[in-house]
């Protein structure tokens, strides 16, 4: 098309002659030749890009830095980059990521661009995308350039002032108010210090009395831990119900008890444990989940005798007959804590209030949370 047009616009000005003829052919001449050349020349683009966080939580602001280098200095009147966005992220995401950039003679491109909203999800960068071409598009040329980057972002922790089921010990039971406080088991006797010992455990009396460092012992409590319950089949409130499930095991994993993930549907558990690597595995599950409309919730693990002495959290949107009469059917119903979450524009329907009734009736605690009051509360 370029050899054409010049060639024509030369025919015109021999044929036709006078000053607007040639001026037309020479105006035309240096787009035609800079076309030439830019077809001619390829395009060696190198690129790095830097992510200023590559764990973030949802709703956190990710900021990212691409430098392009190239080697030769010929212009580029413009350029159009684009950060291959995965499929994980919203259109609004996908715009912000591509950008126009006028380099001319630059070999360095820097450009940036900011996500204020980044989603929920493990998501994968791919590769850079270039586009270029000639002032008039008659020649366009794309380079897309390998770069891998995995992307976490964990659930949103939110701020949950709630309480917890009670622990029962040999001596009766005994209100803990909270999972994260100190134990409250009962001194039974006292032995040698030994090596790992809290130091908040000598018992300074009978230290003073036999010149050497005694620990105190404990009644053990029958309680072993915490197990969250998460019921993922609400679709409204997906997302909080992610948000709330990893608030719980972040918080108690964080002061010390032993927790287990147990989602309601037919995947793998999660047993209790402690320690920050069996958080992160919760955490990295909590992370890639997604709504599966076509699964129905599995009630047996409620009653499993596995979990007959462990305080348990059933983080669900919506109550129905079976989730409730397997509640009820539970040996362990005080150990029991449902949160029942809801959005902002609901309200608990009749059928809810008599499912609440009849869960409180039978010694579980329930609570509901609207998603406007907990997404105020943050943790950062």
């Amino acid at each position: 098309m370029l050899i054409t047009l010049t060639g024509a616009s030369f025919c015109y000005a021999m044929f036709q002659g006078g000053f607007v003829s040639w001026f037309l052919f020479y105006a035309f001449l240096p787009y035609a030749l800079y076309a030439l050349l830019f077809a001619s020349l390829p395009l060696h683009v190198t690129a790095e890009r830097t992510c200023h966080h590559t764990r973030l939580r949802a709703g956190d602001v990710l900021t990212v830095d691409l430098v392009l280098k190239r080697t030769n200095p010929f212009p580029y009147f413009y350029a159009i980059v684009e950060d291959d966005s995965p499929d994980t992220f919203h259109l609004q995401e996908q715009i912000e990521m591509k950008q126009m950039m006028f380099p001319w003679f630059q070999k360095t491109w820097r450009l940036s661009y900011q996500l204020n909203d980044v989603t929920r999800g493990e998501h994968h960068l791919t590769a850079v995308r270039i586009r270029t071409g000639d002032l008039f598009g008659f020649v366009e040329k794309e380079v897309i350039i390998p770069l891998e980057k995995k992307l976490l972002v964990y659930p949103k922790m939110l701020d949950l002032s709630v309480e917890f089921a009670e622990s029962f010990s040999e001596s009766g039971p005994k209100a803990v108010h909270s999972w994260f406080n100190e134990p409250t088991n009962v001194m039974t006797s006292v032995r040698e210090y030994q090596q790992g010992d809290r130091f908040a455990w000598v018992d300074w009396k009978t230290t003073a009395r036999r010149g050497q460092l005694m620990t105190k012992e404990f009644e053990q409590n029958q309680m072993k831990g915490l197990v969250v319950f998460v019921d993922f089949t609400d679709q409204a409130v997906f997302e909080t119900v992610v948000s709330i499930a990893a608030s719980v095991l972040h918080t108690a994993v964080k002061r010390g008890v032993p927790t287990g993930l147990v989602p309601l549907v037919d995947q793998p558990q999660f047993r209790v444990d402690q320690g920050e690597p069996h958080l992160q595995d919760m955490l990295y599950y909590l992370t890639r989940v997604q709504h599966q409309p076509s699964r129905s919730p599995v009630y047996k693990p409620l009653v499993s005798s596995e979990y007959q002495h462990t305080g348990k959290y059933v983080v669900t949107g919506h109550l129905q007959e079976e989730l409730v009469s397997s509640l009820q059917g539970s040996r362990s119903r005080k150990n029991i804590t449902v949160l029942l979450v809801k959005r902002t524009i609901d309200r608990l329907t009749t059928k809810d209030k008599q499912f609440v009734d009849r869960l409180k009736a039978s010694g579980i605690k329930i609570t509901a949370l609207f998603e406007d009051r907990l997404h105020e509360r943050t943790v950062r």
